[in-house]
C-alpha cells in the first residue's frame, strides 16, 4: 500500500486551509479560527467512531429495512452531531462568530477536518482504490451535509429566541440527507455513483441558495443603534443599553471598559474614542470609555 495515497485523503482539507491562509487578509474570519475548527473536526472523529462502534453503525449490504435504519437513525445523526459539536465548542459562543455566514464557513471547516481523518482511515484499510471515491464523493458530501446545520447556526446565533430549535432543525435536515446518502450506498453499491449525483446536485443548489440569502442580508439583521456586547450568561449579542438580555432574560451587568463592543448595525468592533462606528457611521455613544490621555511630563 502506497503511503502517499493515505495522506492524499487529507488533501481537500489542506487546500481549504491554504486558501484561508492566502485569502485571510480579505476575509473577516482569521486563519487561526478556521484552523482551530478544522482541527476540532479532526478530533471529534474519535468519539464519533467510538459511538458508531458501540451502536453497531456501519454501511453494509443487508436487508433494505436494516440498512435504511442504520443510515437514518445512527450514522447520519451521530456524524452530523459530532461535526456540529466541533463548531459549538470552539467558536460558536465567541466574539469571532459575528455574522450569519460564519455558520457556513465554520461548518465547512469542521466537515473537512472530519472527512480528512475518515479519508485517511478508509484509504489505510481499503487501499489506494478508495482514494477517488472518498475525495470525489464522500468529502463533498460531508461538506454539503454540514452546510445544512451551518446555516442554522448562522441564524440561531443572532436570534432573540428559539436558538436550540433552529439548530435542531438544521441538524435534522443534515442527518436525513446524510442518511439518504449512506442508504443509497448500502442498497445500490454498484449504481451508487450515478444515484448519488441527483442528491448531491440538490444539496449544492440548497447550499448556494442559503449562502445567497445570507449575502443579501449581509452582514446580518441589525440589532439596533448603539454598542453591542456579548451576554455573559448565554453569549448572545445584545445592546449594552438594554437592562436584560432578550434571549435569556439575565440582567446585563456593567461591562469592563476594555470589554469588546460592536456596532449594533454592522457588527464592526468599536473604537471607544469615537462617537460613531468607523465602518457604517452609526452613533454608538461610548466615547466615555476612551482611555484618558496621559498628562505631559512636568519639568
Amino acid at each position: 500500500m502506497s503511503l502517499p495515497y493515505e495522506f492524499l485523503g487529507v488533501l481537500p482539507g489542506l487546500v481549504w486551509l491554504a486558501y484561508f491562509y492566502v485569502m485571510g487578509h480579505k476575509s473577516r474570519q482569521s486563519f487561526g479560527n478556521v484552523a482551530r475548527v478544522f482541527l476540532a473536526g479532526c478530533v471529534v472523529t474519535v468519539p464519533a467512531v467510538i459511538v458508531e462502534r458501540l451502536t453497531g453503525a456501519g454501511i453494509a449490504q443487508g436487508p433494505a429495512a436494516h440498512s435504511a435504519a442504520v443510515s437514518f437513525l445512527l450514522i447520519g445523526p451521530i456524524e452530523e452531531f459530532f461535526k456540529l459539536l466541533a463548531v459549538w465548542v470552539t467558536v460558536y459562543r465567541s466574539e469571532d462568530f459575528r455574522e450569519p455566514i460564519d455558520g457556513i464557513i465554520y461548518s465547512l471547516s469542521a466537515a473537512l477536518g472530519f472527512s480528512s481523518i475518515e479519508n485517511f482511515v478508509f484509504i489505510l484499510f481499503m487501499g489506494p482504490e478508495a482514494f477517488w471515491s472518498r475525495v470525489l464523493y464522500a468529502t463533498p458530501a460531508h461538506v454539503l451535509f454540514a452546510s445544512m446545520w451551518g446555516y442554522s447556526l448562522g441564524r440561531a446565533r443572532f436570534q432573540r429566541d428559539g436558538e436550540l430549535l433552529t439548530v435542531g432543525k438544521g441538524l435534522l435536515v443534515a442527518a436525513l440527507l446524510h442518511g439518504a446518502y449512506d442508504a443509497l450506498v448500502a442498497l445500490y453499491p454498484q449504481a451508487a455513483r450515478l444515484s448519488l449525483l441527483p442528491l448531491m446536485a440538490f444539496m449544492v443548489w440548497l447550499m448556494n441558495r442559503r449562502v445567497k440569502e445570507f449575502r443579501s442580508t449581509s452582514p446580518f439583521v441589525p440589532i439596533g443603534d448603539g454598542a453591542v456586547i456579548i451576554c455573559p450568561s448565554c453569549h448572545a449579542y445584545t445592546l449594552e443599553s438594554e437592562a436584560f438580555c432578550p434571549r435569556c432574560g439575565s440582567p446585563v451587568p456593567p461591562m469592563e471598559t476594555d470589554a469588546p463592543r460592536f456596532c449594533g448595525r454592522c457588527r464592526a468592533q468599536l473604537d471607544p474614542c469615537r462617537e460613531t462606528c468607523s465602518r457604517c457611521g452609526a452613533p454608538v455613544n461610548i466615547r466615555t470609555l476612551c482611555p484618558p490621555t496621559s498628562l505631559p511630563a512636568g519639568p
